[in-house]
């Protein structure tokens, strides 16, 4: 036991001193933020997700799924891009596993030849299905890690690459609500296109580090608040400092808003969700700079 979170905190160390010095990464999609109460909250989620949720974001925390856990969203944004997220969760094997796919495509999009002549269509997209595991080691520790293959298509031209997550999580008992999660994304080597019989150069994966802390407040014996404030260090991009608050009602009402810092595509983000039994419908409005316009994002969790 010892001997896998010594594992996992050398690979968070190497994952934070190559994200902050790696040049530009490709595999974009896996950098948008997976359903709509982490968008909501400005993405600063690895302290917060639970079980299903916690396989986009931090592996220790599927040790929380039990029964089976089904997670669905979607979203649209600019230039007709498409964002779709599925995975199921359930406890085994002393903890919790979670199978997830997300994918990002397009609509067509025209080609044209040097003089600007119509010749037809392509597209694109890309993939990222992933096999996650957490379980509890110690009393409040959780440790976990993830395995995906990954692919992006553009139009007859495809590549593959296998990237590992691992993650960690600590509930302080000193003080009650209090949680730290640290996880580290997309380890792994760098794949090459082959056009034409030619490999291509290297397409670095956006290898990441996001840590930091959230804590729940009972107000009441009908509501709650959720406050997060966590760093994001990707390669080849700016560190972002992310932040986000939630109030819930014990009637199965929440309000939340979220803030980025140091980034560069997305400034803000606001959204509400509603839990009637064991079914949670989320919504999250999010802004995005350089006139990229605005995003709806919309996700479903049930709990059987």
């Amino acid at each position: 036991m010892r001997l896998g979170l010594a594992v996992v905190l050398g690979l968070l160390g190497v994952a934070a001193q190559r994200s902050a010095s790696a040049g530009p990464a490709g595999f974009a999609f896996l950098e948008v933020p997976a359903g709509a109460r982490a968008s909501s909250l400005g993405g600063a989620y690895a302290s917060v997700a639970e079980g299903v949720e916690a396989a986009y974001w931090n592996p220790a925390e599927v040790a929380h799924a039990h029964g089976v856990q089904l997670l669905a969203g979607h979203h649209e944004f600019f230039q007709g891009l498409r964002h779709e997220q599925f995975a199921v969760a359930g406890g085994a094997w002393g903890g919790g596993y979670a199978l997830s796919l997300r994918a990002m495509y397009s609509e067509g999009i025209d080609e044209r030849d040097a003089l600007g002549n119509l010749l037809g269509s392509f597209g694109a997209h890309d993939l990222d299905f992933g096999l996650s595991y957490g379980r509890r080691w110690f009393p409040g520790v959780r440790a976990g890690a993830a395995l995906h293959w990954v692919r992006e298509r553009i139009d007859d031209d495809a590549v593959n690459a296998f990237p590992l997550d691992v993650g960690m999580a600590w509930d302080a008992a000193r003080w009650p609500g209090l949680r730290f999660g640290l996880a580290a994304q997309a380890l792994g080597a760098a794949p090459r296109y082959t056009i034409d019989g030619v490999r291509g150069d290297p397409v670095p994966l956006p290898a990441a580090v996001q840590g930091g802390a959230s804590y729940r407040l009972r107000l009441s014996p009908s509501w709650s608040a959720l406050g997060a404030a966590e760093t994001r260090f990707t390669r080849g991009r700016n560190g972002a400092f992310l932040a986000g608050v939630e109030v819930q009602s014990a009637a199965g009402g929440a309000a939340r808003l979220g803030w980025r810092g140091n980034d560069d595509a997305v400034s803000f983000g606001a959204g509400a969700g509603w839990r009637l039994g064991a079914v949670s419908v989320d919504y999250a409005f999010v802004s995005y700079r350089l006139d990229l316009g605005d995003t709806h994002r919309v996700s479903l969790l049930a709990q059987f």
